[in-house]
């Protein structure tokens, strides 16, 4: 860790075995729920108490953007928000992806994303051409 106190992009990676990218994009997300609350960050390091804090909720706080704190891994079908967040998609290639993948479920007007079948795609395909 980068100190004891804050974290940064390559902490996260490390802690989490993901890429530099998803960790800083993480990151970024985080230090945005902390200036949505009022509070001040640093650019490019977050407390750890707070990165602890947040990963033992699955990042998913009710401070944060999301609605409610049952984890993404638990819930089937997702909403927009989640599922970019879900799948590291911006919103156009989210919508995009899930209707070339067949996993957008409309119920009424409201599109909502089946988190199993994204989960069953990448674990057979390694590429879509969008």
């Amino acid at each position: 860790m980068g100190s004891e106190w804050f974290m940064t992009a390559g902490d996260i990676a490390a802690d989490l075995g993901i890429d530099q990218k998803e960790a800083g994009k993480l990151l970024r997300n985080l230090g945005e729920r902390i200036k949505r609350k009022g509070g001040c960050y640093i650019a490019g390091r977050i407390p750890a108490s707070y990165y602890q804090q947040m990963k033992d909720t699955d990042f998913m706080s009710p401070d944060g953007m999301e609605t409610d704190c049952c984890p993404l891994n638990q819930k089937r079908l997702l909403s927009l928000k989640e599922f970019c967040v879900y799948a590291s998609f911006g919103q156009n290639m989210a919508r995009k992806f899930a209707r070339k993948a067949g996993i957008e479920k409309r119920i009424g007007h409201k599109a909502l994303y089946d988190r199993a079948l994204f989960d069953d795609w990448c674990d057979k395909n390694k590429s879509m051409e969008m």
